[in-house]
C-alpha cells in the first residue's frame, strides 16, 4: 500500500502537466514556442561547465573537513552523473548514488553520505532562503497574510531543524546514538559506528564562507541561466526580486517527492507567477519547457558520463 500511495504521489506532477496542457490554446502553445529567441537558450545550456566546476569544488570542500580525498575531474564527473540520476528520480533521491561511488573508491560509507546531503543542503539552503520571495509573490493566491506567513516560518524553522541536526556535533550525536536507537535498537552499532565516522565534521569559520562564498557563486550561475530561458521570450515585465523568488521555490518544491524532474510542480508556479503580469498560460508553459531543457541537457551529459562510471567498477580521471 505504501509503495502504491508513493507512486501516486509521484504523479501529482505529471498529472497537473497534462491539465494544463489539455486547457490551454495548443496552437497557440505551438506558436509561442517557435518565436522563442534561441541565442539566450544556447547560451544557457552552454553555461553548464562552470556551473558544474563549482558546485563539484565545493563537494570536494566539505569532503575534506571530513577527511575524505577526492580529484577534481573525478568530482566534476560524479557530479554530473548524480545530477543525472537526481533528475530522473522523484524528489532528486538519486544524488545520493554519489555516495555509493565515494564507498567505491574506498570512502567510509557514512561521511561519504554525509557529505551528499550536506552539499545539497547548501542549496537547499539558500533556495530556501530566496523561495520565501516566492511565496510572498504568490501572495495574491493565498488566503490569507496569516498562511504566508506560516510557510516562511514552517520553511525557515524546518532548515534550521535540520541544518543543525547535520553539522553540529552534539545534535548529530544525540540523534545517532541516542534518540535513533531507541526506533531501531537493532542498529545501535552500526549508528555508533556511523557517529565516530563522522566525528572528524568540524565547522570553522573558514570552512563556513568557503562553502557560502561558492553556493553563491553556484546560485548566480543557476539565476543566470534560468534568466536567460525568461529573456529568450521577452518576459521582461516580472520583476527580478519576484523572478528570483519564483525560481528559488521551483527549485524547493522540485525537492517534494510528488513529481519527476519538476513536472507539473514548475508549471503550477511559472503560470501564476506570470499570470500575475499579465502573460499567458502558453508563455509559461513555454517558459517550463525551456526550464526542462536544461534538465534534459543535464540528462544527457549525466547519462553520457556515467558509462564512463558504472557503479560497480571504480576509477578516476586523470587531468
Amino acid at each position: 500500500m505504501r509503495v502504491l500511495l508513493s507512486w501516486l504521489l509521484r504523479l501529482v506532477g505529471p498529472a497537473l502537466l497534462l491539465w494544463f496542457i489539455v486547457t490551454c490554446d495548443l496552437n497557440l502553445l505551438w506558436q509561442t514556442m517557435r518565436s522563442a529567441d534561441l541565442v539566450p537558450v544556447l547560451w544557457s545550456l552552454a553555461l553548464l561547465p562552470p556551473f558544474i566546476i563549482i558546485k563539484s569544488w565545493r563537494w570536494i570542500q566539505i569532503m575534506r573537513a571530513m577527511n575524505l580525498s577526492l580529484d577534481l575531474p573525478t568530482a566534476c564527473a560524479l557530479y554530473m552523473v548524480g545530477i543525472f540520476y537526481g533528475t530522473t528520480t522523484p524528489g532528486q533521491a538519486g544524488d545520493l548514488l554519489k555516495a555509493m561511488y565515494l564507498r567505491e573508491r574506498g570512502q567510509p560509507t557514512a561521511p561519504a553520505l554525509l557529505s551528499v546531503v550536506l552539499d545539497r543542503l547548501c542549496d537547499l539552503i539558500i533556495m530556501a532562503l530566496l523561495g520565501m520571495i516566492g511565496v510572498f509573490a504568490l501572495g495574491q493566491l493565498l488566503p490569507s497574510r496569516e498562511l504566508q506567513q506560516m510557510i516562511v516560518i514552517a520553511m525557515g524553522v524546518g532548515l534550521l531543524t535540520i541544518t543543525v541536526v547535520l553539522t553540529a556535533r552534539r545534535p548529530r550525536s544525540w540523534v545517532l546514538t541516542t534518540l535513533l536507537p531507541r526506533f531501531a535498537p537493532r542498529l545501535r552499532s552500526r549508528l555508533d559506528r556511523w557517529n565516530e565516522q563522522m566525528h572528524s565534521l568540524t565547522l570553522t569559520p573558514t570552512l563556513i564562507a568557503t562553502l557560502g562564498g561558492a553556493t553563491l557563486v553556484s546560485a548566480f550561475f543557476t539565476f543566470f541561466r534560468l534568466w536567460l530561458l525568461f529573456l529568450a521570450l521577452d518576459l521582461s515585465a516580472v520583476p527580478f526580486l519576484v523572478f528570483v523568488g519564483a525560481s528559488a521555490l521551483i527549485a524547493v518544491l522540485q525537492a517534494l517527492p510528488i513529481s519527476i524532474g519538476g513536472l507539473g510542480v514548475r508549471d503550477v508556479v511559472l503560470v501564476a507567477i506570470l499570470a500575475a503580469y499579465g502573460y499567458s498560460q502558453e508563455q509559461a508553459l513555454t517558459l517550463s519547457a525551456l526550464f526542462l531543457l536544461i534538465n534534459v541537457e543535464h540528462i544527457i551529459v549525466g547519462f553520457i558520463v556515467s558509462l564512463w562510471f558504472p557503479l560497480g567498477r571504480s576509477g578516476t580521471i586523470t587531468p
